[in-house]
């Protein structure tokens, strides 16, 4: 996998908002040029990220994404995921493998003779980045489904919390109901939790709600009544009996057909006894004494008798209605009770009228036989089971609503508790199968388990690698190679590498005896550094042609000598890498991997080496990115041709950019700089006294042109921080381009053949 363009990058050091705009896709191999300061080295620690599988410690808010010729783009977000196999020379290596002052890290190559072992380490490794891999990603997904457990708990405890303050706002332990306290109740109802049976229908939670109210109400007296079913069986028999009951007398037709006329005709004949007379007191005519032995006849004494047994039975059954009874107010039971009292009550009013009703049926048949005696045709229904059983139902039913009343009344605060309870439960339960709690729970435990093992393999294969590597691991031919090399590269050797077991690593030894304790130029410094990231190349069978090699500068400022060792050990060492991606601000340096890679374009006849320039701004902050190489960048044998060209191709501009202006000024020095060294070597590395040496040897030394420039140069170029004003831009931007001709204009004054050739040149 290769990679083919660094699509975005942001808030990673100078590199604030780049995006690939403006240039070409990488080929094999990549050089780009830039000078000091203009983020060559914040790009490469990009690729030291990738390298690393993480994202930069320095830039903690970076973004990048990174284009890959096949697959998704590496991110700071899946850069752990990365398979791209890069190395890296930077400060940031150099940092992490060599002190300077006591020791280099081990370099392990493998010995060539043990090629079973070789061949075994290998698979291990295989297996081990394979199991490794799947490890971490189940890591990941456990941690994903571990944290979705935990928010889980914090949700579902937000949600009771809602529900639960309905209850009893009064209760601290629901007010301040928390995550913590819903996993212990589901820890303490465990199994319910994961039961139907504890989730409740919508009627059972409003009982519930309302019986969990803080609101304690004073016991309710009331007087359970039943009614036998007996009584009125064995009334029953009485009754029939008096209804088919019949009193032997003289019958008088008429008084039997008439009711009322017997009634009427009865009570006076016992007037008229009561007042010994036998004269009719409604006609005045005389009663025959025949007649009175006639009506005598008719109401005789078992006559009497048996009518004052009727009129008995109508007292008894007139005081057999069931009389409403006095029954507890509604208002005074717990609204959970009320409900269930209510029916009751209703209930009981509906039997004693079912009751009643039947009772009157018997009475009305009464009266029909004591208004007519002799009457034995009459009969009632028996008293129906299910009316007496109904109002004893219902009396019980009042009964056991006032017993939990009572009940509730008198242990008021353990059975608000249990209700509370209850209500807990189905709201936790509800949550949790919503959730799908208890098997996620499980799962995580599971797979943590699994995942547990599949980590005792790694670590158990770990240490048979480390085995393996220490078995086949030859630190001597690790400094023997590096010697060889470092020696070649430096063009001497009294600077060797000599393996410390102790300190598994390697010391810096100057004439094979003494260690340099830091005593090291810093041409020295890199050559080592290099030398060795070049040999880390082969470390345990690395293959070249399977890497992506970044170079950042090889040389420094003061080793500049050894920019050719530099540039023919990287030739030599990384040609057949998969990808060379080379940075510096060495225009020498530059020019030759300039031209030993353009050579691979013209060879193979196409576009395998490609050229960049990394350019900063002079804005405050300042911001880098880099585009593709200007033409005289990858033409011209020198910087001080690419300056000259540079410079006048601005100079040629009818309108610059901002950006421009500000490259014009230190382009300017540069160029100005360069040509007055070798004009007048004897004052090389002082630019003030180079600029008035040429003043002085100009045709007009008071010329105000000359002051402009110096002015110009010395206000708006190479300060880190440029003072700015309100006038700084226009004043800028107004002088640039004039600036620039006046420059040419002394060159030509000062060397007229050298500026025609130049010019000729650039042209």
């Amino acid at each position: 996998m290769s990679i083919k363009s660094i699509q975005k990058l942001k808030q990673f050091g100078i590199f604030q908002d780049h995006t690939n705009s403006n240039a070409k896709d990488f080929g094999k191999y990549n050089l780009f040029y830039g000078w000091n300061g203009s983020g060559k080295s914040t790009l490469s620690g990009l690729f030291r990220c990738i390298e690393n599988k993480a994202t930069s410690s320095k830039f903690p808010s970076s973004e990048f994404s990174v284009n890959v010729d096949s697959g998704t783009p590496t991110t700071q977000a899946n850069v752990a995921n990365s398979d791209l196999n890069i190395y890296t020379f930077n400060h940031d290596f150099i940092d992490e493998n060599i002190s300077w002052n006591s020791i280099v890290k081990s370099i392990l190559l493998v010995d060539k003779e043990k090629i079973e072992e070789r061949e075994k380490l290998e698979k291990l490794k295989k297996e081990q980045e394979a199991d490794s891999k799947a490890h971490n990603i189940e890591s990941e997904a456990i941690k994903k489904l571990d944290s979705a457990v935990s928010k889980f708990g914090t949700d579902s405890a937000r949600h009771m919390k809602t529900s639960l303050q309905s209850i009893d706002t009064t209760d601290s332990y629901y007010l301040h109901y928390d995550k913590r306290k819903f996993e212990k109740f589901i820890e303490d109802h465990l199994e319910e939790s994961k039961s139907d049976d504890s989730l409740l229908d919508d009627q059972l939670i409003v009982e519930l709600t309302n019986a969990s109210k803080p609101d304690q109400k004073s016991p309710i007296t009331f007087s359970q009544q039943t009614i036998n079913q007996k009584i009125f069986t064995k009334a029953k028999e009485r009754l029939d009996d008096l209804l088919k009951t019949s009193v032997i007398s003289q019958t008088i037709q008429r008084l039997v057909e008439n009711g009322d006329i017997k009634s009427w005709v009865e009570t006076g004949l016992d007037l008229h006894k009561h007042h010994d007379t036998n004269q009719c007191e409604y006609c005045g005519n005389t009663i025959t004494e025949e007649r009175t032995k006639q009506l005598e006849a008719h109401f005789n004494d078992d006559y009497k008798a048996f009518q004052t047994r009727l009129e008995g039975a109508d007292d008894w059954l007139s005081g057999q209605y069931i009389q409403p009874t006095i029954l507890p107010a509604t208002s005074d039971f717990y609204d959970e009770f009320k409900s269930g009292y209510g029916e009751a009550r209703t209930a009981l009013e509906k039997a004693i009228t079912a009751l009643n009703e039947e009772i009157a049926v018997w009475h009305t048949v009464l009266k029909e036989k004591i208004a007519n005696p002799l009457e034995t045709s009459l009969a009632v229904e028996v008293i129906s089971e299910s009316s007496v059983k109904a109002f004893n139902d219902a009396m019980t039913a009042i009964g056991r609503a006032v017993d939990k009343h009572n009940h509730k009344s008198g242990n008021f605060k353990e059975e608000t508790d249990k209700a509370k309870k209850r209500l807990e439960l189905h709201y936790a339960t509800t949550e949790v199968k919503s959730f799908g709690y208890h098997e996620k729970k499980k799962e995580v435990v599971d797979r943590a388990a699994a995942n547990g093992t599949l980590k005792t393999t790694i670590n158990t294969r770990n240490t048979e690698i480390r085995k393996l590597e220490d078995s086949l691991s030859n630190e001597g031919v690790g400094a023997d190679q590096f010697n060889e090399s470092l020696h070649k590269f430096l063009g001497r050797s009294e600077l060797t590498l000599r393996f410390n077991p102790v300190k598994k690593g390697y010391e810096i030894l100057r004439n094979d005896t003494e260690q340099v304790d830091g005593n090291l130029s810093e041409g020295e410094k890199t050559a080592i550094a290099f030398v060795y990231f070049i040999t880390k190349l082969k470390e345990n069978d690395n293959k070249i042609e399977d890497t992506i090699v970044v170079v950042d500068d090889p040389i420094s400022s003061f080793d500049s000598n050894h920019l050719f060792h530099a540039y023919s050990f990287m030739k030599v060492n990384c040609e057949k890498a998969k990808q060379l991606f080379v940075f510096t601000h060495n225009f020498t340096f530059f020019k030759l991997i300039r031209d030993w890679i353009s050579r691979k374009n013209k060879h193979n006849n196409q576009n395998i080496a490609n050229f960049y320039v990394v350019k900063a701004n002079n804005k405050v902050p300042r911001t880098s990115t880099y585009t593709n190489a200007e033409p005289a960048l990858t033409l011209y044998n020198s910087e001080y041709h690419y300056i000259f060209s540079r410079l006048n191709s601005l100079k040629n501009q009818q309108t610059l950019e901002t950006d421009d202006h500000f490259l014009a000024a230190n382009l300017s020095r540069k160029l100005l700089e360069s040509f007055l060294s070798f004009k007048f070597p004897k004052n090389r590395g002082n630019f003030a006294n180079l600029f008035n040496t040429a003043v002085s040897e100009s045709r007009n030394s008071e010329d105000e042109g000359k002051e402009k420039i110096r002015k110009f140069i010395n206000e708006y170029s190479h300060n880190d921080l440029i003072e700015t004003n309100e006038d700084f831009v226009e004043n800028l931007i107004g002088e640039g381009v004039s600036v620039i001709s006046d420059i040419f204009d002394w060159i030509n004054e000062l060397d007229e053949k050298h500026y025609q050739e130049m010019m000729e040149v650039v042209s």
